[in-house]
């Protein structure tokens, strides 16, 4: 092997060991962002779950404050006659049988 191949050889693995010290550097430096992002986002989970958490308590409280007295304040009215859905099992579906 000649001097000059062994010139161009020490230039190839010298320039191969500093594109790989190029990546590990950005490798490093990836990983380390992902995972400042990633306790960044569970901080940002653990803030919506509590306010998940008294949005919950608050309806809660609201939904057990509602009478008829409420209901009937804000426009609603008991129904005369009211349609059920039957739980019985029918042998076919239809579309509307009842007469228009």
């Amino acid at each position: 092997m000649g001097y000059y191949n062994r010139v161009r050889l020490f230039w190839v693995l010298a320039a191969i060991s500093v594109l790989s010290l190029g990546i590990y550097v950005y490798a490093i430096n990836t990983i380390a962002r992902n995972i400042a992002a990633r306790q960044d986002l569970e901080r940002q989970m653990i803030k919506v779950s509590a306010d998940l958490d008294s949005l919950e308590f608050a309806y809660i409280g609201l939904k057990n404050n509602i009478t008829i007295e409420l209901a009937r304040n804000y426009g609603f009215e008991e129904a005369k006659s009211p349609l059920y859905v039957s739980r019985a099992r029918s042998s076919s579906l239809s579309f509307n049988t009842l007469s228009r």
